[in-house]
Order: structure tokens, then C-alpha cells, then sequence
């Protein structure tokens, strides 16, 4: 009778080991995928100087970006990583579906150079360089003065519809990537639609 019961009672401490090692296990892929995400913090469209009829609004935005384990290993191995910011103005219409007035993206190259020890970022005004991959990530949290809506593209008093999210390109991957990308969803970097109304008022342009 004591065998059977210190058999049991073994078989129970070895099963609560089980348990609470498959909850540490859970636990350390939570924290890992909480590790790499994205979000948009803050958008604004400002017009910009009305000197011609080119002339357009621009976007200010900010956003929280950070990259997991996976994605800091890749970069740190000479993966350059290509992100976007997407923005989009619709127009509700009522008899028809709703008309897409401006579709637009703001690209973003994260790079590593081995032989310098250096992170580059590359956007379409300006290319910086850092020793340090915070920096080089605080580099990519904001973007100003991008002109998104020409000037003639919009009517003055019409509500519109905007959105704006900042994602990684996963089809920009080498296809190793892309279809490690599909089972493990640390890859899949896309922060939500941030959707605002915005409504051009003449005396923006003055």
C-alpha cells in the first residue's frame, strides 16, 4: 500500500512539472510575440503652402514599432527589412460603394552593414546611419511633411474618410522568409487601420 501510494505521489509531482514547465513554455512564446507589434499613436493632416495647384495636405504621424527576437536576428544577420506607411482617403458616396480618392504608401528600408557595425534607414527625403538599432528604429517612428492629397483631389467642405498603418512588406522577403513568415506570426508586422474623419476648410489655405 505505501509502493502504490509513493507511486502516485510521484506520478503527481512529475505531472504538475509537466504543467507548470508547459506554462512557462506558453508563457515565454506570449511574451515573444508581444515582443514584435505596431501601432499608429498619432496622426495629423496639415495643408501645405498654397502656391500652386499642386499644392497638397501633408500627414504627420507617429508610431510604436517593436521588433521580436526573430526580426532583430535577421536584421543583425544582413536581412534588410522594407516597411511601409499606407494611407488612404475615401468619400462615402450614397447611391454607390464608396470612392477611393487617394491611395498612397511611404516606404521605410531598415538595413545592417557587418562590416561598418552600422543600422541604415532609408526613406524618400533623406538616408540616416547609427551604430545602434534603437536609434535607427527612432528614426522610423515619425514621419512628416508627406504631402498625401493634392490640393485638386478634394473639395472644399466634403467629409472625407482617412486611414493610415505601418507595416513590414513580407512579400518583399526572400521566400525563405515568407513562408516562415506564415507559420510564425512574430514576421507579420501590421499595426491596425487608424481611420479619422477629415473635413478641408478654406481657411486652411489662407
Amino acid at each position: 500500500m505505501k509502493s502504490s501510494w509513493a507511486h502516485a505521489l510521484s506520478w503527481n509531482v512529475i505531472l504538475r512539472g509537466l504543467v507548470g514547465l508547459l506554462l512557462m513554455c506558453i508563457l515565454a512564446v506570449a511574451v515573444a510575440q508581444q515582443d514584435s507589434l505596431t501601432r499608429v499613436t498619432a496622426v495629423k493632416l496639415e495643408p501645405g503652402k498654397p502656391t500652386s495647384s499642386a499644392a497638397a495636405w501633408n500627414l504627420a504621424a507617429e508610431f510604436q514599432i517593436e521588433l521580436g527576437p526573430k526580426l532583430r536576428e535577421a536584421v543583425d544577420r544582413g536581412l534588410p527589412l522594407q516597411f511601409t506607411v499606407d494611407f488612404q482617403l475615401m468619400r462615402s458616396r450614397w447611391y454607390w460603394i464608396d470612392e477611393e480618392v487617394v491611395n498612397t504608401t511611404y516606404p521605410l528600408n531598415l538595413s545592417y552593414n557587418a562590416l561598418t557595425r552600422t543600422y541604415r534607414v532609408v526613406t524618400p527625403n533623406n538616408t540616416y546611419t547609427t551604430p545602434t538599432l534603437e536609434d535607427a528604429m527612432q528614426h522610423m517612428v515619425k514621419v512628416r511633411d508627406w504631402a498625401v492629397i493634392p490640393r485638386d483631389r478634394i473639395e472644399i467642405g466634403q467629409p472625407y474618410t482617412a486611414q493610415v498603418r505601418f507595416r513590414l512588406l513580407l512579400t518583399e522577403l526572400p521566400k525563405p522568409f515568407q513562408i516562415s513568415a506564415l507559420v510564425n506570426s512574430e514576421w507579420d508586422l501590421s499595426s491596425e487601420w487608424l481611420v479619422f474623419e477629415f473635413t478641408p476648410k478654406r481657411e486652411s489655405w489662407k
